[in-house]
């Protein structure tokens, strides 16, 4: 072998073991910067679509406060937060007085917090307690009147459960309704306390 040709073989060795290097020091390292970059600009671009549907339903939700507000207020309605027996009063009297009966007793028991049956979950906001209020009613008129008193008192704003109704006499008869009205107590705000100065 020549020298001319020894050469030749010495420089193209030297020229690949430098392009190696050259890849291995400098393009690989930029190649790997790239590929994590774009991964991070794609994980981004993926929290910005999420942040982006986030922000789309909370403008929907804000359009629809009033909506809210209102269903808020017919929900306290029915199940309100104080036992405002003076309203429910006023309600059975509007049922009576549609009804064309004549309410002879009405008998509120002790508000005893509801235990609901084992295996029925009872969803309520965190802190309040569902309070039933025991009541019994009697009212007396015509059979059919008294029918439709007690379908008004279950139609009524405020939720009224009717356990059992007993109807007594033939014309001129009564009716015992038994049931539950109900409270969604909030919980009991804790009165201040006073320290008195040192003397």
């Amino acid at each position: 072998m020549d020298r001319y040709r020894l050469s030749l073989i010495i420089i193209g060795v030297l020229a690949v073991a430098i392009l190696g290097g050259g890849w291995a020091l400098g393009i690989q390292p930029q190649l790997d910067r790239m590929n994590t970059a774009a991964k991070q600009t794609a994980a981004i671009t993926q929290l910005n679509t999420v942040q982006e549907a986030k922000n789309a339903a909370l403008a929907a939700d804000s359009k629809k406060m009033d909506e809210f507000a209102a269903q808020l207020a017919a929900d306290q309605a029915q199940i309100p937060q104080a036992r405002a027996q003076q309203d429910l009063v006023d309600q059975f009297d509007a049922a009576a007085a549609s009804s064309g009966v004549v309410i002879e007793s009405l008998v509120f028991d002790p508000a005893v917090a509801y235990v609901p049956p084992a295996g029925v979950a009872v969803p309520t906001p965190a802190g309040e307690t569902l309070v039933a209020v025991p009541t019994t009613i009697t009212a007396s008129g015509p059979r059919a009147n008294l029918e439709a008193f007690a379908a008004a008192v279950q139609a009524s704003t405020r939720i009224v459960s009717i356990a059992s109704s007993q109807y007594t006499g033939p014309d001129d008869s009564a009716v015992t309704l038994v049931g539950t009205t109900w409270v969604l107590q909030a919980p009991a705000t804790a009165a201040p306390t006073t320290t008195e100065p040192a003397s």
